[in-house]
């Protein structure tokens, strides 16, 4: 009985997670488009518009079919959130969360909506996987036989490595100059050939949430330790839930502060970051 109670809750909390990150995800869609015009002075559209066109596409979901690469653009997008240990480690699928998977997952979701229309999505897809394939390495250097995020988590909790928890950063802030959220404009510019306003709305709110899963990526791979255990119990869950809440806060802003700066896809600042990143790989494996 107890390990059925068990494994109840860790489908639980999975169930919670997934459900809290849809509910975010038209809200972070939301700052990512129209805080950087705020900063600007700019007019923005209110957040209820977006909360209600998220509402509507949840609606009418199942009563009119996603078109093809639509569908599996949502379904990479609710895979990344279900798997990503947004809260604890302690989640149903939170062992398939590797950093690799996870990402090419994202990816993959972006060039199913994007279909490659976008002028140079290719170039930042392909900077991401190679990026994406540096984290792998260096975890694989610097905490050999961890088990995804979610082992790599629980083993910083227990055994912390600086060196690793710098690379970790360096190739988020990597991986978000070379291949940025996607933006307002850029769904819009995907969008100029399909004239029927229910894929077009379906579109913008499956962006949303590929945006929320890769925005979460980039802050568990920021802030790993911050990630709750399984182990916490009550109070380290909702620790675990406070600490999402400052990691994408903290993603977020740092996204708009590279959009404000014009320094999203910057090929100078993702090299330096990344050469940062391995730097500081090799530091904290062979300086100890």
């Amino acid at each position: 009985m107890h390990e059925i109670g068990m494994l109840l809750l860790t489908v639980l909390e999975l169930l919670f997670q997934l459900v809290l990150l849809l509910v975010l995800a038209p809200l972070m869609g939301w700052c990512l488009d129209e805080l950087p015009l705020w900063l600007g002075g700019r007019g923005v559209s209110p957040l209820r518009f977006r909360l209600l066109r998220s509402a509507r596409f949840w609606g009418g979901l199942l009563k009119v079919p996603l078109a093809g690469p639509v569908a599996l653009a949502l379904t990479t997008a609710i895979l990344t959130l279900s798997c990503l240990p947004a809260i604890t480690t302690g989640s149903a699928l939170s062992g398939l969360a590797d950093p690799l998977m996870m990402g090419l997952l994202v990816l993959l979701g972006r060039g199913f909506l994007a279909r490659f229309l976008l002028q140079g999505e290719r170039g930042r897809l392909g900077a991401a996987f190679l990026l994406l394939c540096l984290t792998e390495a260096l975890i694989a250097l610097a905490a050999p036989g961890t088990d995804g995020l979610a082992g790599l988590c629980a083993m910083l909790h227990i055994e912390p490595e600086p060196g690793l928890e710098g690379a970790l950063a360096a190739c988020a802030l990597a991986l978000g100059i070379a291949c940025p959220p996607l933006r307002g404009e850029d769904v819009t510019r995907m969008l100029c050939s399909v004239r029927d306003q229910q894929e077009r709305e379906a579109t913008r709110s499956v962006a949303d949430i590929l945006n929320c899963g890769w925005l979460l990526l980039l802050a568990d791979l920021s802030l790993p330790v911050s990630v709750g255990l399984a182990q916490g119990g009550v109070a380290g869950w909702w620790l675990g839930l406070m600490a999402l809440a400052v990691r994408l806060v903290l993603t977020v802003m740092v996204v708009i502060g590279l959009r404000l700066m014009a320094q999203e896809c910057s090929a100078r600042l993702t090299a330096l970051f990344a050469g940062v990143a391995l730097l500081l790989a090799l530091a904290g494996r062979f300086g100890t």
